[in-house]
């Protein structure tokens, strides 16, 4: 009997390293994210386009493994809360951390404190390249309509899917660049 308390408390406290395990690989991934997004932040300021495409495969590598690791963390506090008898979609990890040690409380909230921050940050570099992104494009369909007039762009396919002719007008350019 005594021996079934001790296999079982050593279960529970096995699912909790595990989960605090999931966490620290969690934590590590979006820094890397961060990185990344900061990477590329940099890549889009200065057109390096070779490096832009780079760091785009290196975030969906990142970005992969962090939804494995998400699936694994909710399958691990899933056990785990199953292990302490608790409804798991009746609580949230800072309830569930109520119920943890001293020890085992501090690092899963240094953990999440961890992870809100390098989500928010990768969050506002993403806005951040999202608007430059969208403001080149409003600048280079601004190019194109001071050389190609509205009137004069026909798009290529009609609506049957056809190919269309290029009938543009013939149209001299007296402008020095």
């Amino acid at each position: 009997m005594v021996s079934t308390l001790k296999e079982i408390a050593r279960d529970k406290m096995k699912s909790l390293d595990e989960l605090i395990e999931t966490f620290e690989r969690l934590a590590a991934t979006y820094d890397t994210v961060l990185e990344i997004v900061r990477t590329k932040h940099s890549n889009l300021l200065s057109g390096n386009i070779e490096g832009l495409e780079m760091v785009l495969y290196q975030e969906k590598n990142q970005i992969e493994i962090a939804q494995l690791l998400e699936e694994k963390r909710q399958h691990v506090f899933g056990r785990y809360c199953k292990e302490q008898g608790i409804p798991g979609n009746k609580i949230t990890m800072r309830l569930l951390m109520t119920r943890m040690d001293s020890l085992h409380r501090e690092k899963v909230n240094a953990l999440l404190n961890r992870l809100t921050q390098s989500i928010k940050q990768i969050q506002t570099v993403n806005e951040t390249n999202a608007a430059l992104t969208r403001f080149s494009l409003e600048v280079t369909g601004d190019i194109l309509d001071i050389f190609c007039p509205k009137d004069l762009q026909y798009p290529i396919y009609q609506s049957t899917g056809k190919m269309q002719g290029r009938e543009l007008s013939t149209v001299l350019i007296d402008t020095e660049i």
